[in-house]
């Protein structure tokens, strides 16, 4: 089994994020872990070491897979297996593994699928990060419970839902992304209680949060008395908030003259 990995590993190179390979077969698991030098086993098989919050494996997709689970050990935590799920020519299944200082007993795993790629996924507003090329993120170290689940992708309408959680199960949770017509602004400025002009209309005082924005370019104007008017032009992007902050500068005050007093006849 030694020799297959080694021949796998040959026959392809990881280089960062960039991934070069020879045979159509090779397919890739990432773990991804917040241990720094977590080792990761594929059963007893020593694949590696968590560097830069992942490590990325080269397996050969065009066999049956003979290994059971993915194991993941860093001393002074719990070690942690879970299943080991086969990945596609040329993709990437992403596995998130936090490791425990007690133990698993009341964990479960969280099988993240979305459509199209790249959809960060949070629970209780934790993220739980982006679905990579194969749109699979697995995250097996979730404690049992209710979850507020969550799904947003840059361009795309955010899904909100609930997820329950079940001890030694797999759940998997499945979203299918829209595209937004609509974005989000944050206007700040400095001083606040400027007047905000969006597309040469008051929309408001800032600071404010502006909602339901067409996609696409707007002119953004913030006025104040006493100071010189900010303009810009943004760029809003369907299903995401973005922010501007206005520093206003005041107005130049007119140089006064210097009063003359008037002169007396017979003095000059």
């Amino acid at each position: 089994m030694g020799l297959v990995v080694l021949l796998t590993m040959l026959c392809s190179q990881v280089i960062a994020d960039e991934k070069t390979f020879s045979s159509p077969g090779i397919g890739y698991i990432e773990i991804r872990s917040e241990i720094e030098g977590a080792r990761v086993y594929f059963d007893t098989l020593y694949m590696g070491y968590v560097s830069g919050g992942s490590l990325t494996i080269p397996v050969d997709t065009s066999v049956a897979p003979s290994w059971q689970n993915v194991r993941v050990e860093y001393s002074g935590y719990a070690p942690y297996a879970g299943p080991f799920i086969q990945t596609e020519p040329t993709k990437t299944i992403a596995y998130l593994v936090n490791l425990s200082k007690t133990t698993y007993d009341n964990f479960g795993i969280v099988k993240f699928v979305s459509d199209p790629v790249g959809a960060e996924f949070f629970l209780n507003n934790v993220s739980m990060g982006a679905t990579p090329d194969s749109g699979v993120l697995i995250a097996y170290t979730v404690p049992r419970g209710l979850y507020a689940v969550s799904a947003r992708r840059p361009g795309d309408k955010p899904v909100s839902d609930q997820l329950y959680v079940d001890d030694n199960a797999l759940t998997t949770y499945r979203v299918e992304m829209v595209p937004s017509p609509f974005g989000e602004l944050q206007v700040n400025s400095s001083p606040e209680g400027g007047d905000i002009y969006l597309d040469n209309r008051v929309v408001g005082l800032t600071p404010l949060k502006l909602t339901g924005i067409s996609v696409g370019e707007h002119g953004v104007q913030v006025r104040k008395a006493g100071y010189q008017d900010w303009v810009a032009n943004v760029s809003i992007t369907g299903g995401s908030m973005g922010s501007i902050e206005a520093v206003l500068v005041s107005t130049p005050q007119p140089e006064s003259l210097p009063s003359c007093s008037p002169v007396e006849p017979g003095k000059q």
